[in-house]
């Protein structure tokens, strides 16, 4: 934890401190603090925890908070008769300390809907107003309904927690309590919706605000930002001290750049007392490669594989990648092909942003496979005009008219695409797998990666970028012109902090805070790093 302060403001750094992701930043003044996204710290967790390795929720938060995977901050935390995490006192125990009392927190502003920002929200008490923008809560809320989440999941409504005869928490299997979103936009019908048949969602209603919004001694507004997940939003906070503006996460060189362009313009000008900045990409100086290169890189490697089966793999939140493809499918003849989650978030993303997100809904075509039980929110998927199912026999019929986007937990798909073809008597042609995703080139990874490469090499499927396909030992340093980057390379940050000309800056979501100030030796700008 790192904390830093400035006159009446008191700066608290949780998480996103020397790492990338699991920003948890603490702004607080006499009468009231904020918190500035609650994410998963990966690289931390991943020192404790693996896939058959996990928290144990029927212990509630003992593990997390003795690992310091989350501040021991007392009262931030769900911890009330009818919903608690702590099952005892030994759990309570460990919020001793140094720490403002969490009663003091009056909001989550949510910058956008990547786990490293919101996978830590759920623990958090179910009286905290989160604030976000509609899309932002949209993607929420899919993913969780979609999914088959635990304690870990719950950003969007929590199942309540109670103690059970022997002293540890079971979930209430009758019920789901809402969390109050406060939206920056508007988001009808779809919060009311639960994901099960027998189990509703109750509690506090989500509300559509206009900034700025008066939060206690803050005022916060807000400005939509580039980043490769929708909904993305930087914030600007005024409090007694000045103003504060946090980037959240942001880049210019995506569909969405005039966002980011936008932002910088709003403020240029205004006196910037703390600039709170992601530096993901610090110390790369190379121009990034825009989402229209992408889209003419797929484009290009789709076409040579005409009349054949291509499958794209993209991150399920990088709805961008997935305009792309859509686009590329169209260009070429072909119609693209999503999962059944891919179309509920589509259609969650509808709900809040009409334009283009139901348009694009519209035009793919939804996988629909024999299931022994249709979840709920997938029944609900089906019932709705414009959702265009299509079965896996269809497609064997004719692999090269469709464009699969399929990634590593859909491959199995594409065996079934291969029996089909046999039983229909269709000659087989070689297939192309694009990895169209960001790599971070851990074991993890590394393994997943040759898992996919059996697959590939049983199914008769070509794995591209070609590179990845001799196991290289840094997988992301393999050039890949079917992705780029969610963040500014280091021009582009350094741009942006010399047009806001702030007082301090306080570096995070990065692994090396201390090149800020290499790089603003010559600025006014104090770059706050410990010591």
């Amino acid at each position: 934890m790192r904390r830093f302060d400035l006159g009446s403001l008191a700066v608290h750094v949780y998480g996103g401190w020397e790492e990338i992701g699991g920003n948890q930043v603490l702004l607080e003044e006499r009468d009231g603090a904020l918190l500035l996204d609650f994410g998963r710290p990966f690289g931390r967790w991943g020192t404790y925890f693996t896939e058959f390795l996990s928290p144990r929720s029927t212990l509630g938060l003992r593990d997390l908070l003795y690992l310091r995977l989350l501040p021991p901050i007392p009262g931030l935390y769900r911890d009330e008769a009818e919903d608690t995490l702590f099952p005892s006192d030994l759990e309570r125990n460990l919020l001793r300390g140094e720490f403002p009392p969490g009663e003091k927190v009056l909001a989550l502003l949510l910058s956008h809907a990547h786990l490293d920002h919101t996978g830590a929200v759920a623990y958090l008490r179910r009286d905290l107003p989160v604030v976000a923008t509609a899309a932002t809560a949209a993607i929420a809320k899919a993913m969780q309904d979609t999914a088959q989440v635990g304690l870990d999941g719950e950003a969007a409504y929590l199942s309540p927690r109670t103690l059970n005869g022997e002293g540890i928490l079971e979930g209430d299997r009758k019920r789901y309590l809402r969390r109050p979103y406060r939206l920056l936009g508007r988001l009808q019908g779809f919060p009311d919706l639960s994901p099960a048949k027998t189990k509703g969602l109750e509690g506090d209603p989500w509300t559509g605000h206009d900034t700025p919004l008066e939060i206690g001694p803050f005022r916060v507004e807000a400005f939509p930002v580039d980043h490769s997940v929708p909904g993305a939003t930087a914030f600007a906070v005024g409090t007694p001290a000045g103003l504060v503006v946090y980037t959240g996460d942001l880049r210019r060189h995506g569909r969405w750049r005039e966002r980011t362009e936008a932002f910088l313009q709003a403020l240029e000008g205004r006196e910037v007392f703390l600039l709170v900045a992601e530096g993901t990409r610090l110390g790369e100086a190379r121009p990034a490669r825009t989402e229209e290169e992408v889209g003419e890189a797929l484009h290009a490697e789709v076409a040579r594989w005409e009349g054949c089966p291509v499958a794209v793999d993209f991150a399920p939140r990088n709805l961008e990648r997935l305009l792309s493809c859509l686009e590329v499918a169209e260009a070429l003849g072909r119609r693209l092909v999503v999962t059944p989650k891919d179309a509920y978030l589509l259609y969650g993303l509808a709900h809040a942003e009409p334009d283009p997100w139901k348009g694009v809904l519209e035009r793919v075509l939804v996988l629909r496979e024999a299931r022994g039980r249709t979840p709920g929110w997938e029944e609900h998927l089906w019932a709705q005009e414009g959702v265009h199912p299509t079965g896996m026999e269809t497609i064997a019929r004719d692999p090269g008219a469709y464009l699969l986007a399929f990634g590593f937990y859909e491959v199995n798909r594409l065996l079934d695409l291969r029996l089909l073809e046999a039983a229909l008597g269709g000659k087989r042609r070689r297939g192309a797998y694009i990895f169209s995703n960001s790599y971070w080139a851990d074991q993890e990874q590394i393994l997943d990666l040759g898992v996919l490469l059996a697959w590939l090499g049983r199914l008769d499927f070509h794995l591209l970028p070609e590179g990845l396909a001799d196991l290289p030992r840094d997988p992301a340093g393999v050039k890949n012109p079917f992705h780029t980057s969610g963040h500014a390379p280091e021009p582009d940050l350094l741009e942006a902090v010399r047009r806001l000309q702030p007082r301090y800056l306080l570096p995070v979501h990065t692994e090396r805070p201390e090149r800020w100030r290499e790089l603003l030796r010559r600025e006014e700008t104090e770059v706050l790093l410990p010591g």
